[in-house]
């Protein structure tokens, strides 16, 4: 019998570089036809020419996910390509950095607030959404969405404005699996702790606070982008069929709940 995963399709949003680019690369590995998504048309169509290298079946799609006509338009091509959607996984986030003050509450924009919450909350809103016709076509579908320890615990690391936001995907992803399981339907969300990116490289102090996460870590670590990918590949997976609801912590024991 052929492997289920290859025909199956997967979204990856957010998938350029880093963990969301890992995410991409696994599913493809796993057999799964993947469009890789992103805001930059010229990165998101290298970094989708990369993993066919590979063999793999991928396609590059540039979508403002934060935008409902964008992402009308991204499944209009979808549909178009493929005719199916069968994985998706929100990974579009950002962390804008506020210049020259803290990232506390009270000095705050509101618009690094409302550009956060659209992308990194919103985007997975509108994807899912959209998404829903095609999973329940097909009676089975997987929805896995990126959230972040900053959502789980306070960590001292991040800002308000990240945090809600990926809180908001744990909360968001537990009434969407209570409202979809029916069709065959998952949705879950990994959480990963300190991962070593391109990204978090950028921000201030990042070796001081790669430290600090090590030394709060029974694993003695931090993790890097195929340790996310792992526990996607997983949850997309039909081993993972009697798990929705769930949060999947990536975070070396940092976090134990």
């Amino acid at each position: 019998m052929a492997n289920d995963n290859d025909t199956r399709v997967a979204l990856v949003t957010g998938s350029n570089q880093g963990i969301g680019y890992a995410i991409a690369g696994r599913l493809a590995a796993d057999g799964m036809r993947v469009v890789l998504n992103g805001r930059r048309a010229a990165a998101v169509a290298e970094a989708a020419k990369k993993v066919a290298a590979t063999g793999a079946d991928a396609t590059g799609i540039a979508a403002d996910v934060s935008s409902e006509q964008a992402v009308a338009r991204l499944f209009e091509e979808i549909q178009s390509r493929y005719g199916r959607l069968d994985v998706v996984v929100n990974n579009a986030g950002i962390a804008p950095r506020i210049e020259g003050r803290s990232a506390r509450v009270e000095d705050t924009p509101l618009d690094y607030w409302q550009r956060t919450i659209a992308v990194n909350l919103t985007g997975a809103f509108l994807v899912s959404r959209a998404a829903l016709s095609l999973m329940k076509a097909r009676r089975w579908g997987r929805i896995i969405n990126i959230s972040s320890q900053s959502g789980r615990m306070y960590t001292g690391f991040g800002s308000a404005y990240y945090a809600a936001s990926k809180a908001g995907l744990i909360g968001f992803s537990r009434v969407l699996a209570g409202e979809v399981g029916e069709y065959g339907i998952t949705v879950n969300c990994v959480s990963p702790g300190r991962i070593k990116t391109a990204m978090a490289a950028t921000f201030a102090n990042a070796d001081r606070v790669d430290q600090q996460y090590i030394d709060r870590t029974p694993l003695r670590k931090v993790g890097y982008p195929d340790d996310v990918a792992g526990a996607v590949s997983f949850l997309a997976s039909d081993a993972a069929s009697f798990i929705t609801g769930a949060v999947l912590d990536i975070t070396g024991g940092f976090f134990m709940p």
